[in-house]
């Protein structure tokens, strides 16, 4: 098989696409940030932990070490501008929550997407430090999700929400077919 060299610093594009989540950090009533990230994934199950890569010099990786706390938010592909936006746009400079509506985590005070389809919320369990990231982890403490978008027995019902997929930049796809796989016989 032909193989052709990836820069180095385009490797993370062989990891994706990837689910574009939008990350709560701060504290309603005193500071909120929304922004967007690929670059999480579940951790364990006991506790329940969520793991999510936010840069260093950003105001959710500020609001995260000062409140201790952050939700992740999940978007229909529909809102992917919103997504987009405060993926781009630093919350030092703008007030995301005129973009995205905070409210209160049912359990936590970290703000969420009022109109997200599903969110967990986090309490800042440990943290591991790169160069340019932070990696965050988070115990959930509480998962909710839409009924009609998703089913705790199979998931997410893409074909009548598909949820946004980041592939780099402005680009996301959406996901079209399910294929349930077969166990191939062992020879």
């Amino acid at each position: 098989m032909d193989m052709e060299k990836v820069d180095l610093d385009k490797f993370y594009l062989i990891l994706h696409p990837r689910p574009a989540y939008v990350i709560g950090s701060g504290k309603i009533g005193e500071k909120v940030n929304f922004m967007a990230a690929s670059w999480v994934t579940p951790m364990g199950e006991e506790p329940p932990l969520v793991c999510v890569a936010i840069g260093k010099g950003s105001l959710t990786n500020e609001l995260i070490r000062e409140y201790r706390q952050f939700s992740v938010n999940v978007l229909p592909i529909d809102r992917v501008n919103e997504l987009y936006t405060v993926g781009t746009v630093s919350g030092r400079e703008m007030d995301k929550t005129k973009i995205l509506r905070a409210v209160e985590g049912d359990e936590l005070t970290v703000p969420i997407v009022e109109d997200a389809i599903a969110v967990l919320e986090c309490e800042l369990w440990d943290k591991v430090e790169s160069n340019d990231v932070t990696l965050f982890i988070g115990q959930v403490v509480n998962a909710e999700a839409n009924p009609k978008y998703f089913n705790q027995k199979t998931g997410w019902n893409i074909r009548d929400n598909p949820i946004p997929l980041h592939n780099w930049g402005r680009g996301f796809h959406k996901v079209g077919q399910f294929i349930m796989a077969k166990t191939l016989e062992k020879t």
